[in-house]
């Protein structure tokens, strides 16, 4: 594995306001286009501005059209919301599917999470396509998930079975007003109508004391099995634990209790190469915020080659050992995060993340690595 290129998603003028940018998420098109969004915000903790954006490269990556908010979301229930997030996925030929988080915007002087009652804000899911690769969508189209019982932020993009029905992922956490004790959940929602409908739901993660945090599930070559990774925080012990994995055998139906990895960090998006290989990438914050890409032979289970990509000259910012509200607040300190990888179509990967010299200034960038056989 050899780094051949690093670049950067531009174009977001400083006048903007928006410095803090982040949740980020690209895929490539049939045409070649690839297509670039994240979250885009005044500061990256409990911005009073913020908006889900999208740009695109015609030229893999050299240059991108001026960023965008693809997707302004409506009113719910008389209150004003906020474009958080927004994921996309290709359908074939020119057709794009995006899923876009919705959060409550009628108290912008709230936390996103609230450490007294460990609630997040309301937070819902938006779908719209477009036809002509990404350039032009449809009117959002809010998906039911009131049966979850709490707010569902996205974990990342939908994915497409080999059957042809496509999968949102999400968490489920809690409304201020709940009163029961706060239990974590991964979930997958599905739908059997080309992403029209989305009604089955199952629950991936369900772990009093627990905490599997951005699951990143991705569909194995033959289209019908699942692997996940997820952040995993020992809510019991206060300290954060290695990556664990769990399994899916029905297309993501039913999942196998999460093991350990032997890997330490938060996890990324993996891929499958051809051959079979996995790939994953992580950041290492225990020290210098590192990041790594694991390579693994059985699909997940064990890792048996790490090679460093990149380290990043910031402080230490993984204390490891801490209480929930203090990881939470630890988080908005983060300046390095969210890795993610995207099989390209000439067998290289590309690897894409946030980073930046402070919370509140930072950018999304990428590393087109090569691969050897």
């Amino acid at each position: 594995m050899q780094v051949l290129e690093s670049g950067q998603v531009r174009g977001l003028p400083k006048a903007s306001g928006l410095g803090s940018l982040s949740f980020p998420a690209m895929e490539v098109l049939p045409s070649g286009r690839w297509l670039a969004g994240f979250r885009a915000a005044d500061k990256k903790k409990d911005g009073s501005s913020m908006k889900a954006m999208m740009t695109w490269s015609d030229d893999q990556g050299k240059t991108w059209v001026p960023p965008f908010e693809p997707l302004p979301l409506p009113s719910l229930e008389g209150r004003p919301g906020n474009s958080h997030s927004l994921y996309f996925l290709a359908l074939g030929e020119s057709r794009v599917l995006a899923l876009i988080n919705w959060v409550d915007g009628s108290d912008p002087q709230a936390p996103f999470f609230d450490p007294n009652t460990e609630s997040l804000k309301d937070t819902r899911i938006f779908y719209s396509f477009s036809e002509n690769d990404g350039q032009d969508w449809s009117d959002p189209v809010m998906i039911d998930t009131q049966a979850t019982g709490g707010p569902v932020p996205l974990t990342g993009p939908p994915m497409k079975l080999a059957d042809g029905s496509l999968i949102c992922q999400f968490e489920i956490n809690k409304f201020k007003e709940d009163p029961k004790p706060w239990i974590h959940r991964s979930a997958l929602l599905f739908s059997r109508g080309s992403g029209f409908s989305w009604s089955e739901m199952s629950l991936v993660t369900h772990h009093p004391g627990m905490f599997y945090w951005d699951q990143r599930p991705l569909v194995l070559n033959d289209g019908k099995r699942l692997v996940n990774f997820f952040w995993t925080f020992d809510g019991v012990n206060n300290q954060y634990k290695n990556i664990h994995r769990s399994e899916s055998t029905d297309g993501g139906k039913s999942w196998s209790q999460p093991q350990d990895t032997g890997v330490y960090g938060q996890p990324g998006h993996p891929v499958q190469l051809p051959d079979g290989r996995l790939m994953l990438v992580t950041i290492d914050r225990r020290s210098l915020p590192e990041l790594y890409l694991h390579l693994s032979r059985d699909e997940g289970k064990r890792f048996d080659t790490s090679i460093l990509l990149t380290s990043f000259e910031r402080p230490r910012q993984d204390s490891q050992f801490m209480k929930m509200d203090e990881a939470w607040e630890e988080m908005a300190r983060y300046s390095v995060g969210h890795p993610q990888l995207l099989l390209l179509e000439n067998g290289e990967i590309l690897a894409y993340f946030y980073q930046g010299s402070h919370p509140d200034t930072t950018a999304i960038h990428f590393l087109r690595i090569g691969m050897e056989p």
